[in-house]
């Protein structure tokens, strides 16, 4: 399963790259969409280089997956997730993202890059592949893994947006 995705921040590079760049930002992030048990496993941020590595128990709502995944869920699912963003130009990054559910047979991994378009508009565009090893249904788990990944992600633009009006991360 295979789907690309772009989103738009009102801010230039330098700036989401000192807000992408803080402890806080995914903490803060995560915890307001819910999730919970959140552990930092690394956090380096460098001029160049974001590497972020982190599990986190998300909330599964049960409520709003068809009867057949139900089993796939548990009322809070771990998460994995490894984020490298690498500085190409002072107007260019390069992201890899890998999302996988610890011990569920389902991953995603997602390639892109954030651009400076404008300097107060930078797009960020990904491409994911979700693979599922299940042999008879996966598929159809593979394409529930990419729509719940979609939902995060736009809850996720929806922080940064509120992330980036409330702090003051540098100049736009």
């Amino acid at each position: 399963m295979k789907f690309s995705l772009s989103q738009d921040f009102p801010a230039g590079l330098e700036r989401l790259w000192a807000a992408f760049g803080q402890p806080d930002y995914p903490e803060r992030k995560y915890r307001s969409l819910g999730s919970t048990g959140l552990r930092m496993l690394r956090f380096d941020a460098t001029a160049e280089l974001i590497e972020v590595e982190l599990e986190r128990r998300a909330p599964a709502a049960r409520e709003t997956v068809p009867d057949w995944a139900r089993g796939f869920l548990s009322r809070g699912q771990v998460m994995r997730h490894r984020t490298r963003w690498l500085r190409v130009s002072p107007t260019w990054a390069e992201v890899e993202l890998d999302i996988v559910p610890v011990g569920k047979p389902v991953s995603a991994h997602g390639t892109g890059s954030i651009v400076q378009l404008a300097p107060d508009l930078t797009r960020m565009t990904l491409r994911f592949v979700v693979e599922c090893r299940l042999p008879v249904l996966g598929a159809r788990v593979a394409r529930l893994h990419a729509e719940q990944i979609r939902k995060a992600l736009r809850a996720d633009h929806a922080f940064t947006l509120r992330y980036l009006e409330e702090t003051t991360a540098g100049p736009a």
